[in-house]
C-alpha cells in the first residue's frame, strides 16, 4: 500500500512537472524554503525515492544516507562559495534512471556500487539547488534548510523501504524503480531532443 502511494505521488509530481529552479518555493525564503526545496522539485524528489528505496534495500543502507549527505552537502558549499554548475539537472535525473534500474534489478548491491551513487546524487541536488535570496545571510539559511530537508527526506523514504518485506512490497518497490527509471529516461530524452 504504501508503494502504491509513493507511485501516486510520483505520478503527480510529473504531471505538475515544469521548469525546475530554485526560487523561493511558494514566496517562502530562507530556511523554511530550503527545507520545501527537495520536496518539490520533481527532478531531485525522483533521484532521491530511487536512491532511498535502493539504499532501503542494502545492508548497509543508513551509512549510506551518511555519504548521500556528505555530497549534498559538498554540493551546496559549492554553490556557497559561488560556483556555477552547467548540466547539475541533467547528471541528477541520469543518476535517478541509474537507481531505478539498479531498484528494479532486486539485486544486493556492494556498498562500492552504492556508496559512489549516493554521494554523486547528493552531490548532484546540491549543485542543482542555488537559491535565488536577496542576501547572503538568506541564502546561507535556504541551503541549511535544503541540507537538513534532503537529508531527512531520503533517510525517511530509506528506512520505510528497509520495512517493506513482503513478496508484494518488493515487487512493488521494483515497479517503482522502473518507472521512475523510464520517467527520468524520458525527462532526459526530451531535453536533449530541445523538446
Amino acid at each position: 500500500m504504501i508503494a502504491r502511494a509513493w507511485i501516486l505521488v510520483g505520478a503527480v509530481l510529473l504531471l505538475m512537472a515544469g521548469e525546475a529552479s530554485a526560487h523561493p518555493v511558494f514566496g517562502i525564503t530562507g530556511v523554511r524554503g530550503g527545507l520545501l526545496h527537495p520536496l518539490v522539485v520533481p527532478s531531485h524528489v525522483m533521484s532521491a525515492m530511487a536512491l532511498a528505496i535502493l539504499i532501503g534495500r542494502q545492508p548497509l543502507g543508513q551509512a549510506m544516507v551518511a555519504v548521500y549527505a556528505l555530497g549534498l552537502v559538498a554540493g551546496l558549499c559549492a554553490i556557497a562559495a559561488a560556483y556555477v554548475p552547467t548540466l547539475a539537472e541533467e547528471a541528477l535525473l541520469l543518476l535517478a534512471a541509474i537507481a531505478g534500474l539498479l531498484v528494479a534489478w532486486g539485486r544486493p548491491l556492494p556498498w562500492v556500487v552504492v556508496a559512489p551513487l549516493a554521494a554523486a546524487a547528493g552531490l548532484a541536488i546540491g549543485l542543482d539547488s542555488p537559491p535565488e535570496a536577496i542576501s547572503i545571510a538568506e541564502a546561507n539559511l535556504t541551503l541549511i534548510g535544503t541540507a537538513l530537508s534532503g537529508t531527512a527526506f531520503l533517510a525517511v523514504l530509506a528506512l520505510l523501504a528497509s520495512r517493506l518485506r513482503r513478496d508484494w512490497q518488493r515487487i512493488g518497490l521494483r515497479i517503482a524503480g522502473s518507472w521512475i527509471s523510464a520517467s527520468a529516461i524520458m525527462v532526459l530524452a526530451l531535453r536533449f531532443a530541445g523538446g
